[in-house]
């Protein structure tokens, strides 16, 4: 099978099960993003410690997979949300408390980890659980919205792929990110906003929505969509530059791992969910 086709049976396999999991709600979305957590957890061990990744492993996804629950918890219990903000920053203590006790552990390397993974990947997913809570986000088709976002998300990875391929000549971010090209950022932030208009104009808000979000609102959510996806691809770059590999891992023929498919979705979901609780 050539690569093309890999990338894009498998990319189609991908979206489905990430589509479906969002569309069904519930606990299928949370064992979906817990899986996700877990995985990307995984990877971020391995990519910050290649050498320790093993001995600090357990402990990153532990943290990562606790800290989804409680945010996930609080998601369906929007009166505990005081409480929540105060008990959230404990999990940021434990693993400076188990780097102090401990004396296998090297200190900057399992909290550097588990940081990076409870703010790169746990909290991002916990935020997700929040848009099917109709308190937080304004309505009680929030799963719409988390498709749509995500749907904007692959739209601009896809166009500025292949304007980059097509046209691109000046390096974007060159130390990081050798391919990405000034050309392709813009051909996909200007096919991401012309799709979200579209969408959300003529299909959102005809059969779902009563103008729960303007053209006007709908194109700065795309631009913004456009500049911290492309923030959160880069930012895994560097991960991986660091630790001197191609990909995060081998899970999605064709694409790698799971940091290399939600890159963009980690740093853009808080972005899209603070937008949308302003704007409502």
């Amino acid at each position: 099978m050539g690569e093309f086709w890999k990338r894009t049976i498998f990319g189609f396999l991908f979206a489905i099960v990430v589509i479906g999991g969002i569309f069904l709600g519930g606990m299928y979305t949370a064992i979906m993003l817990a899986a996700v957590v877990m995985l990307g957890s995984t990877e971020i061990a391995n990519l910050y410690s290649k050498q320790d990744g093993a001995a600090i492993k357990n402990i990153v996804q532990s943290l990562s997979i606790f800290l989804f629950v409680f945010l996930a918890t609080f998601a369906e219990s929007p009166d505990t949300m005081e409480g929540a903000i105060f008990i959230a920053p404990i999990f940021f203590n434990i693993p400076l408390l188990i780097a102090l006790f401990s004396k296998k552990h090297d200190y900057v390397k399992l909290v550097g980890a588990t940081w990076l993974s409870m703010i790169f990947v746990a909290f991002p997913c916990g935020i997700m659980m929040m848009f099917y809570n109709e308190y937080f986000i304004g309505t009680d088709k929030g799963w719409l919205l988390l498709i749509f976002s995500i749907l904007l998300i692959w739209i601009n990875d896809i166009f500025a792929y292949l304007t980059g391929v097509s046209i691109g000549r000046h390096k974007l971010f060159e130390r990081i990110s050798p391919k990405k090209t000034i050309e392709g950022s813009i051909g996909g932030a200007v096919f991401t906003m012309l799709f979200a208009y579209l969408l959300n104009r003529f299909v959102l808000n005809v059969y779902f929505f009563d103008n729960y979000i303007n053209d006007m609102q709908v194109v700065f959510l795309a631009l913004g969509i456009v500049v911290f996806g492309t923030l959160g691809d880069l930012t895994e770059s560097m991960m991986k530059r660091h630790a001197g590999v191609k990909d995060s891992g081998n899970l999605i023929p064709g694409h790698g791992g799971i940091l290399d498919r939600f890159d963009a979705t980690f740093m853009a979901i808080p972005f899209i969910f603070i937008y949308l609780t302003i704007i409502n």
